[in-house]
């Protein structure tokens, strides 16, 4: 199993189209082989603050997971609306 987790900083200003985009990309990304979890949400004390948390079966569904083009869309979508790199980390369990 593979857990990944952290977040990413957004322009405030377009929370409305993250939530919109980031609805469609979560619910893709729950409906592939090998995920067991997928959350997109805010960090309450940290307006523009998306957090992330995966869980995968393995590091190849994971690995599959970000070849998937859905996934490529997500990226280039939420790294226009960034205001700093993205900060994930992955733990083996």
């Amino acid at each position: 199993m593979i857990i990944v987790h952290g977040g990413i900083t957004v322009d405030p200003s377009r929370i409305g189209d993250i939530e919109e985009a980031g609805a469609t990309f979560q619910k893709a990304s729950k409906a592939e082989d090998g995920c067991l979890e997928y959350q997109l949400s805010w960090k309450i004390d940290e307006p523009g603050n998306l957090r992330l948390l995966e869980i995968w079966e393995s590091r190849d569904k994971h690995q599959a997971h970000k070849d998937q083009a859905h996934t490529r869309a997500w990226t280039t979508f939420i790294s226009s609306v960034a205001t700093a790199a993205p900060q994930f980390h992955d733990i083996t369990a």
